[in-house]
């Protein structure tokens, strides 16, 4: 695909994904379509993880992994972590009863089974469970959503047109320091425009924060997608992939598309929420 169409599919394939999250984030009918479409998205990056893990000839616990990651985050629908966490305990537990029944004795198959419902399941639980915050959840949800989509986005334009000194080389050789900082700086700009935007024009659905409230967000959440970015590229360049899957055209797949936000969401659900709620 030419340079101009796959730059092309990748807006046309974001834009069309976001009006949608947001539709479900910000539409209270909704909730129970959000929680299943998170769940949907889950079962798909789970498939992709433990595609990758079985390119490096490990035996994952597939089936039982889908099924236990899936049911933890969906469980993020009922807007408890101890619910959750009581899942990811329950699902850990399957998942390693059924690789040791299944008669496996490999530890990197019983590690990394479990790390996939921990990784996708109990990370992308943290979204529903953010928006299920009374008066502000969908709220926080938008400002993980710019926080995270700015953070990619200027990262990859910085970085294409002026980046020299690479970050990872080994994990991602594409991605440089130029760029990381690029995109920090757009999700500090990003979320103080929110802020702007509750204090001047009166959208009193976003958090009730101060200024560096915003702009603390916005940082924390921005190094870590770039980490959660990190991760998932270190498990691909083990892989020997380029990318996790082709779910989404012009991004790859949804592991591709969704590793920031696993990373960041519970940062922003547990360090960032507790501290701003005055």
């Amino acid at each position: 695909m030419a340079k101009g169409s796959k730059l092309l599919a990748r807006s046309v394939t974001g834009l069309v994904a976001l009006a949608i999250f947001m539709t479900l984030i910000w539409t209270p009918g909704l909730r129970l379509l959000l929680t299943l479409f998170i769940g949907a998205l889950s079962a798909v990056g789970l498939f992709e993880y433990y595609a990758m893990v079985r390119a490096r000839k490990i035996s994952p616990e597939t089936i039982g992994g889908m099924l236990a990651g899936t049911c933890v985050a969906m469980s993020g629908h009922f807007g408890d972590a101890v619910t959750t966490n009581f899942a990811l305990f329950g699902g850990c537990v399957l998942v390693s009863a059924l690789h040791i029944v299944r008669g496996c004795h490999s530890v990197a198959g019983l590690s990394s089974s479990v790390f996939g419902v921990f990784y996708i399941g109990w990370f992308g639980a943290h979204v529903p469970m953010m928006q299920s915050l009374p008066g502000v959840g969908p709220g926080l949800v938008t400002t993980l959503f710019v926080a995270v989509i700015l953070t990619d986005t200027a990262a990859f334009f910085v970085g294409s047109s002026i980046g020299k000194h690479k970050m990872a080389p080994k994990v991602s050789p594409n991605k440089t320091w130029e760029g990381a900082f690029g995109g920090l700086f757009c999700a500090v700009a990003g979320t103080a425009a929110l802020w702007y935007l509750r204090e001047r024009a009166g959208m009193t659905a976003l958090p009730d924060w101060s200024l560096w409230r915003y702009t603390h967000a916005g940082i924390l959440v921005s190094i870590v997608a770039q980490i959660g970015d990190l991760t998932e590229s270190c498990i691909k360049r083990d892989a020997g992939v380029k990318d996790s899957g082709n779910f989404f055209p012009g991004h790859g797949g949804v592991l591709d598309r969704t590793d920031g936000f696993l990373f960041a969401a519970p940062v922003l659900y547990y360090l960032v929420t507790p501290f701003c709620a005055g």
